[in-house]
This record gives C-alpha cells, structure tokens and sequence, in this order.
C-alpha cells in the first residue's frame, strides 16, 4: 500500500515485504555487495553535483547492473516490471526502465562512519530507492533532501531539509532534480548500508537524453 508524503517534499513509499521479495532477499542482496561491490571515488565537480568542495573526493562502493542483472536476475525483473508499475501510478506520463542495464540500476554500499554519498540533484525525472538496510533515527544513513530545493552544499541542505531513514524491503519515489540531497554518514563504525538505486524515464525525459559524461562521473561508464 503506498503512503505519500505531500510536504513540504514530496515522496512516496511503498512496502514489497508481503508480496514482491522472496524468502531470503535480504541476505541474497548482501551477499552479492559483499563479493562484488567496487571500490571507486566520487570528485564532485560534474554539474548534478552540489558539494561546497567540488575539488574532494567521497569513496563510494557500488554494484553494476550487470552484476545485478546476472547474479540476481529477480531484482532486476523487478525493476523492469513491478516496481515499474509502482512509478507509474506516480505520474500521468509513461513511466519506463533503462534499456542499458549499466546505467539503470545500481547497489550502492556505505560502510562506517567515515562515508556519505555526494550531495546532488538528480537528473532524471523519477528516482528509485529500494531500501535492503534498516537505519532508524539515531543511527545515521537518512537521505537528507533540502526543502528550499536546489542549494550547493550539505550544510545548506541540513538548514532545512526532510529526513528520510531507510526501512529495508520499502522502495521509496521521488524527483530529486529540483531538490539537493545527500545521504549522511552512519553512526557506528560496524554498520553497513545498502540499497538498490533505480533510474525511471518518461516521454517527456528520454533515457536518450540522459548524458553519457553523468554515468561516467558516477562511476557506471569507463
């Protein structure tokens, strides 16, 4: 059932545990980032990026889409089928996938106290968050999204900001082009965040259009 929250950022939830994931989908998705997250660093200098250092570097740790897609073939149909059905409902649009695997969808790992991922807007028009990690309130690992929309730094977004704190097996929508947002550091230095990022396109936002030199800065195209 979904569960929108109207303001003063808008996003919507919806809860897959009862019907969508199969028995042992949390540990299957944990275990693929174990083996196989790639170690990589972000510099913040591309144009979705609005760090207030653009000349840093954030460590990030991801999964590919062809990784995804071959050892968990599951959650890649559900990207393409339910979870795209999800987006749907959202918009009055055509909502479709990626037809490049690579660039569709990714696992993205934080590890410790020590990494965030980058504060920025997104570019296309509908995000994707399935959740695979709890991280209640207290503990780090929330998306920050500003309120006052685009602003350049996570101390601007931090002013006033809606706080979003995963809750695993929950797949969470927004458009974030029009919002700067973050993910903040975990609070223990054992715990481990992980979730599945999804990229949705409409007619009137290709995936055509989308630039090669994005995916590139993310780390998803040599």
């Amino acid at each position: 059932m979904a569960e929108t929250h109207a303001l003063p950022f808008p996003w919507h939830s919806f809860d897959l545990r009862s019907r969508f994931l199969p028995e042992g989908w949390q540990q299957e998705i944990l275990e693929v980032a174990r083996v196989s997250a790639e170690d990589k660093y972000l510099v913040p200098s591309y144009a979705t990026s609005r760090e207030a250092d653009s000349e840093s570097q954030i460590p990030v740790h991801t999964v590919d889409g062809v990784t995804i897609a071959e050892e968990l073939p599951w959650l890649y149909s559900l990207y393409r089928q339910q979870l795209r059905d999800m987006a749907q409902t959202l918009t009055r649009e055509e909502v479709t996938t990626a037809t490049d695997v690579r660039t569709g969808l990714t696992l993205n790992v934080q590890r410790g106290s020590q990494e965030r991922y980058e504060c920025h807007v997104d570019w296309n028009p509908l995000s994707g968050l399935l959740y695979v990690t709890d991280h209640p309130r207290g503990s780090g690992g929330e998306l920050l999204v500003s309120n006052r929309g685009d602003v350049h730094s996570c101390e601007e977004v931090d002013a006033d900001c809606t706080r979003i704190y995963p809750v695993a097996g929950h797949a969470l929508f927004f458009d974030g082009r029009y919002h700067s947002h973050y993910v903040n550091a975990l609070r223990n230095e054992e715990d481990v965040r992980v979730v599945l990022a999804m990229n949705f396109y409409t007619a009137s936002h290709p995936e055509k259009n989308r630039p090669e030199s994005l995916d590139r800065h993310l780390g998803l195209l040599p």
